[in-house]
This record gives structure tokens, C-alpha cells and sequence, in this order.
């Protein structure tokens, strides 16, 4: 639902209820998604993803939701789980993410691969997936 203001802020976007996918069945879980892209979790120190790590499961359904007042990146997309904020695309890979969201396209984010890795950077790795019309057929 869109704010009645006019400040330009991301319209608010249910949550989704995360599923658990089998390892390695994570492309064929939902026939009415498009993968677009494949995009590691930005800001995962700064945030709830390490409270929530041992919750997060492959293949659960996080929120991507746009900020267009982020003071530091004009193309900001967070991503939340159920109402916790885990991060952000990066900065550098969010601009398709961005665009589609700002043309209120249904996107939605699951994570691919979960590792425990030193580097932060490394630590999830999200598939981004564009609903697709039911009765599409798959490509």
C-alpha cells in the first residue's frame, strides 16, 4: 500500500512466508518465478542477519523493499524477513532490482546458498525472481 505522502518512500510489501527448499532444488521450487540474477547480501554485520543466521534456511522468500530516501545510495533495496531487516542488494548490483521495483513489478528474493564463511560478504547468497504470470511456460 503506498503512503498517502508525498515523500517518495518505498510502498510497504506483505511478508512473505519463507518455504524450505531441498539442497540443489532451489531453481525448480516455484514454476511462476524468473531468476533475473544472483546477488550476495550486502550489510550483513550491520543488521539482523546474524541474530537470525541459525532461523534462515535455502530457499526461504525474503522481502526486497525500496528506499528512495537512503542517504547513501539513491538505488537502495533492502532486504527484510518477516519484518527483520537482513541488509541490502550492493550497491553495485541493485540498479535491475531497483528499476523493476520503482515500476511496481512482484519481486522477490531467496536465498541460494548459506555458508559460514570469515567473510561477512560471503556469508548468503540470494537469487533475485520476477513472478511470473501463472500458466507461463518455463523458457
Amino acid at each position: 500500500m503506498r503512503p498517502n505522502n508525498r515523500t517518495g518512500q518505498a510502498r510497504r510489501i506483505p511478508v512473505l512466508r519463507g518455504y524450505y527448499a531441498r539442497r540443489g532444488t532451489f531453481n525448480a521450487t516455484a514454476t511462476t518465478e524468473e531468476l533475473l540474477q544472483t546477488i550476495p547480501l550486502a550489510g550483513y554485520r550491520h543488521h539482523e542477519a546474524p541474530r537470525l543466521w541459525g532461523t534462515l534456511k535455502r530457499g526461504q522468500a525474503l522481502t526486497l523493499r525500496r528506499e528512495r530516501l537512503n542517504p547513501h545510495d539513491e538505488k537502495a533495496v533492502a532486504i527484510d524477513w518477516v519484518g527483520h531487516q537482513l541488509g541490502y542488494l550492493p550497491r553495485a548490483q541493485n540498479r535491475l532490482a531497483a528499476d523493476l521495483l520503482d515500476r511496481d513489478e512482484t519481486l522477490v528474493a531467496r536465498i541460494i546458498t548459506k555458508r559460514d564463511h570469515g567473510d561477512h560478504h560471503n556469508r548468503l547468497e540470494l537469487g533475485l525472481y520476477r513472478a511470473r504470470p501463472r500458466g507461463t511456460a518455463r523458457p
